[in-house]
């Protein structure tokens, strides 16, 4: 998935969940406080909030950002909703 494709579906609020290196991963949105944000995660595991595809871009999971975890992916390992 390119940056650019990732940042469109984020900004449109569809949800993702894609499998990388055997763990479930998911994006998803909802509202904190009286803000906006955008959640990741993996299953059942630490949730990450942020505010803006951007901030979401550099969010990490054992050193490796979103935006590389999925532009690593085939598609059929990514499911947009």
């Amino acid at each position: 998935m390119t940056k650019k494709l990732l940042i469109e579906y984020v900004d449109s609020g569809r949800e993702i969940e894609f499998l990388y290196k055997g763990k479930k991963y998911s994006i998803t949105y909802g509202r904190i406080d009286g803000k906006d944000v955008i959640s990741f995660c993996e299953f059942y595991k630490e949730t990450t909030e942020v505010e803006t595809a951007e901030e979401l871009l550099s969010v990490e999971r054992d050193g490796i950002s979103v935006l590389s975890m999925l532009q690593s992916l085939k598609e059929k390992d990514i499911w947009i909703y």
